[in-house]
């Protein structure tokens, strides 16, 4: 992670609010981690290759914008906690 997305998120953050930079952040790290092990396995990207963390951070925005965020908090709550919550 870069110092441009640190700005990015707390851009984010004045917008959002803090309950919702929090989802986002989960969000992000979590498609940034799904996606980028499957580029690494299939071999589409090498391990000294980056890989921008922008986009996960856009997505993760419009995921934020367009669910309700009881939706997005109790599914982040099953993930996270396996499903103990």
């Amino acid at each position: 992670m870069g110092f441009g997305d640190v700005k990015f998120m707390g851009a984010l953050g004045l917008y959002f609010g803090l309950a919702n930079i929090i989802t986002i952040t989960l969000m992000a790290f979590l498609f940034a981690a799904i996606i980028s092990i499957f580029l690494l396995v299939t071999k589409i990207k090498k391990k000294s290759e980056y890989i921008p963390f922008g986009p996960f951070i856009v997505v993760a925005c419009f995921i934020d914008m367009l669910v309700p965020f009881s939706i997005i908090f109790w599914t982040l709550a099953k993930i996270f906690t396996l499903g103990m919550a």
